[in-house]
């Protein structure tokens, strides 16, 4: 269980079988975020596209009955990886996206979210913790399944 100073850190992985340019093509387009993220209801992408350092995002999102707006901006971009950071209110968030080719027409997909809640939502983070590690691993399989209708 994360404690209430402690960052809950969640990460997950899948492998597709896709070359690692064309998963990279979509997994870090945020834009593309609201076809595999459950619960993206509506996502803001400056300047659009593929990401780029300096990037700015805005997400809404609904978790557990809850609403959060939350801007961030990605810090480090590569071919196939690209760092984020960010925050409202209610939560400070960081983490990455990468795409690791582990074959010619295959590869990892690896995403790793750090979040440290403020104010009332320290209590709530560790409550919240196994449905947020659930839902990230469901939305890594959305992302398989869309990923092989791209064909």
């Amino acid at each position: 269980m994360t404690s209430r100073r402690t960052p809950l850190t969640v990460a997950s992985s899948v492998v597709v079988d896709r070359p690692a340019s064309d998963v990279a093509a979509v997994v870090l387009d945020w834009g593309n975020d609201p076809r595999w993220r459950a619960g993206v209801t509506a996502l803001d992408v400056e300047p659009a596209g593929r990401a780029v350092e300096g990037q700015r995002q805005v997400e809404r999102l609904r978790f557990a009955g809850l609403r959060f707006t939350t801007p961030t901006r990605v810090t480090a971009a590569a071919p196939l990886t690209a760092s984020f950071e960010g925050g409202n209110a209610h939560v400070a968030v960081s983490g990455l996206r990468e795409v690791r080719a582990v074959g010619d027409d295959r590869c990892e997909v690896r995403t790793v979210v750090r979040l440290t809640g403020r104010r009332a939502m320290r209590l709530l983070l560790p409550v919240l913790a196994p449905a947020y590690r659930r839902r990230d691993a469901a939305d890594l399989r959305r992302l398989a399944t869309l990923l092989r209708s791209l064909s």
